[in-house]
């Protein structure tokens, strides 16, 4: 039953079930019934004295009420509306429902509520006090109301927090934000605040970017692109400001040459990518095409044979009898150049693909780390390529790649007889196999390189030599954008695959081993190197490997010319002391007390900056930040002895105890998280956590 009830007769329950920050938010409550009134009753219980009740629900409402009466803002006789139960029971649940089952209210429609009250005429303010928040607030929630659509829909739907959401605001440019917004859906790093704050305020290009040299400046400025200069930089620190200028005009440039590419080589597509490397996504939706190279003709082969003769005989000749710098000698070096581009043209005929089949494969267009336009030497098809030209295919004969041949071939043998049988025969070949080194590394070779080429494809082979790429610890992480991924795809690319063109595993095999040593080298070195895990020089742990770091010794890798710490990859992700000791490490403590006040977000970015060489220091400070890296970067680790969980038995104890008492068993449990897990100034954690956990049993 409702009915009204003065404030002053009513006391709070020692029932209710809210027993904790029972004053916190009063003052701003209060503010709102002030402004609002009571927009919802209390629920009581009547005590023995006539007229007086308990509140069992709405505790705080009563206290933002009694506030008011103290305050004058109320009447001392105020009255509000009540529900009075006569079972405690039913009380105590109400008041459980009413704390417990309340679902916040999404932040869009907050700020589209309070957008509306400002539309209807009302002033900041003036919602404020009705409201009972701060002028700050109403603002702030005003100013996400006026996001891009496609941030604020992301923020109703629950894609993004409001902590992501304000960083995109840091800007009224709903264009900049709508485009830093696409950007970061497909980043890895995309959810983190302090990125999308730096992507927004540093939507510049630099001169010397990759995108910016294809470009050119000639092509910006005369386009009406804006630039900045600094006068104690050079020409490559320049800011070109107008990001989406650039970008219409690299994708202008670049659709030019791919329709131009398309035309003259007579491709179905050349898809054209603004970007330093065809992304991983787009390629693995097609097929790859290898086009098998044919054998040499009768003539050809004649050709082949009377040139390398000739060769030879030219090199006896300049060996032997002919004096260098004379005529005669002249005369054979050119002969011999002549030689070579012949066998040459010869060998490129080889290669060349039926117009028919090439009108179904493409390729794409993209722009190298110098800044030119560069075509992937993959071939790619929408669908398996059809060969209008080859000969149709046999009833009988030879099986291919995991075809089990005519079934009605030879008399029927039971499962048994076929296991027997396949494993004598299997041991008479290995036991010829181990016997022949040379084809016994052509096999290896083969394997892994077969490995790499169809890795997507299921094709038996029928070892156990493996040489699969090793997977990234961390899912859909993706580094194709480094100057090592794509230093890794350029060496992929340049690797012979007219081997992997012909059908069945034989004719791949023989072709295979019809390359040169450094064709089958370069195999080898792609396929073992993308086995190796990863590793980080740190003291102990899963991911500690000194083997890893003598390698990077003996190839003399100098990291800091291949990976460089940023706001993104590093500094914004580990604690602000890591920061300072790193710009005490690079300009000793003057620069670290220079910068111990800053905020996190802001000290990533300036240690960023110095790192990439950007900053405006002394020459000797840059020189040390350009090739300052993270300890655990480095190849400094030393490997250590390998530890055995169990001692030999064999082992004689000198000091008479028992050798298990005495024995050591290792595990590591490395739990790799993110350092920098300190709370931001907002009060929000925007660290990753990877939170895996790996044992090792060492």
């Amino acid at each position: 039953m409702i009915q009204s009830v003065k404030v002053k007769n009513l006391t709070l329950s020692k029932e209710n079930v809210r027993k904790s920050n029972r004053d916190a938010g009063i003052d701003t409550l209060a503010a709102n019934i002030a402004a609002q009134g009571l927009l919802q009753n209390l629920i009581v219980t009547p005590l023995k004295k006539a007229g007086t009740f308990t509140v069992k629900a709405g505790g705080r409402r009563l206290r933002a009420l009694q506030l008011l009466i103290e305050q004058g803002t109320l009447p001392a006789d105020h009255t509000v509306p009540v529900l009075v139960l006569s079972d405690d029971d039913n009380s105590i649940e109400a008041s459980l429902a009413e704390n417990f089952q309340r679902v916040p209210m999404n932040p869009a429609d907050e700020c589209t509520a309070f957008n509306f009250l400002i539309q209807k005429g009302m002033t900041a303010d003036d919602v404020a006090k009705r409201q009972g928040v701060t002028t700050r607030f109403v603002e702030q929630r005003v100013r996400l109301a006026e996001l891009a659509p496609c941030v604020f829909e992301a923020l109703a739907a629950g894609e993004i927090t409001l902590g992501v959401a304000q960083a995109y605001a840091v800007t009224t440019d709903v264009d900049r934000q709508a485009r830093v917004f696409t950007q970061m859906n497909s980043s890895y790093y995309g959810d983190n605040p302090d990125n999308i704050r730096r992507a927004i305020l540093n939507g510049t290009v630099k001169a010397n970017d990759a995108k910016a040299r294809f470009v050119g400046r000639d092509a910006y400025v005369a386009a009406g692109g804006r630039i900045e200069g600094d006068l104690f930089a050079t020409e490559g620190d320049e800011n070109w400001i107008d990001v989406d200028l650039i970008e219409t005009l690299a994708a202008k440039k670049l659709e030019a040459a791919a329709a131009e590419l398309a035309q003259a080589e007579g491709l179905a597509f050349v898809t054209p990518i603004a970007a330093t490397h065809v992304p991983y996504d787009v390629a693995n939706q097609l097929h790859e095409f290898h086009a098998p190279t044919r054998a040499l003709t009768e003539e050809e082969n004649a050709r082949v044979e009377a040139l390398s003769a000739e060769n030879d005989a030219l090199l006896d000749q300049l060996e032997q009898e002919l004096p260098d710098g004379s005529t005669e000698a002249e005369a054979a070096n050119a002969r011999i150049e002549a030689i070579e581009r012949e066998l040459e043209t010869i060998d490129d005929a080889r290669h060349e693909i039926d117009p028919a089949v090439k009108a179904q494969v493409g390729t794409f267009v993209y722009i190298g780390g110098d800044g030119e336009p560069r075509v992937h030497t993959g071939l790619f098809s929408e669908k398996p390529v059809v060969d209008p030209n080859a000969p149709p295919k046999a009833s009988g004969g030879a099986a291919g790649d995991g075809d089990a041949g005519d079934s009605d071939q030879g008399p029927k043998l039971s499962a048994t007889l076929i296991d027997e049988l396949a494993t004598q025969r299997r041991q008479i070949l290995v036991a010829h196999l181990a016997s022949d080194p040379s084809m016994a590394l052509d096999l290896t070779i083969f394997l892994m390189a077969q490995n790499v080429v169809f890795e997507q494809s299921h094709i038996p082979n029928h070892s156990t030599l493996k040489s699969g790429a090793v997977a990234f610890p961390i899912v859909a992480f993706r580094d194709e954008g480094s100057m090592a991924s794509q230093t890794i795809d350029d060496q992929r690319q340049r690797l012979d695959t007219s081997w992997a063109g012909h059908k069945t595993m034989t004719e791949r095999f023989d072709a295979f081993r019809a390359l040169d040593d450094e064709a089958r080298g370069a195999w080898v070195a792609y396929s073992i190197a993308r086995t190796l895990e990863p590793t980080l020089n740190v003291a102990e742990g899963y991911r500690s490997n000194g083997f890893h770091d003598h390698l990077g010794r003996l190839l003399d890798i100098q990291v800091e010319n291949w990976w460089r710490p940023t706001a993104e990859n590093f500094f914004g992700r580990v604690k602000k002391g890591i920061m300072l000791d790193a710009l005490e490490e690079i300009g000793g403590p003057i620069l670290r007390g220079r910068y111990k006040d800053a905020k996190k977000g802001d000290l990533a970015g300036t240690c960023a900056s110095l790192c990439n060489g950007q900053g405006i220091v002394e020459a000797e400070i840059r020189e040390k930040a350009t090739a300052w890296l993270p300890e655990a970067m480095r190849f400094d680790a030393v490997e250590k002895p390998a530890r055995t969980a169990l001692r030999s038995s064999f082992v004689d104890d000198d000091s008479g105890t028992d050798p298990d008492e005495d024995e050591d068993t290792y595990t590591d449990v490395d739990a790799e998280t993110d350092a920098g897990d300190d709370i931001d100034d907002d009060g929000s954690d925007n660290d990753q956590e990877n939170g895996q956990h790996l044992s090792e049993a060492a």
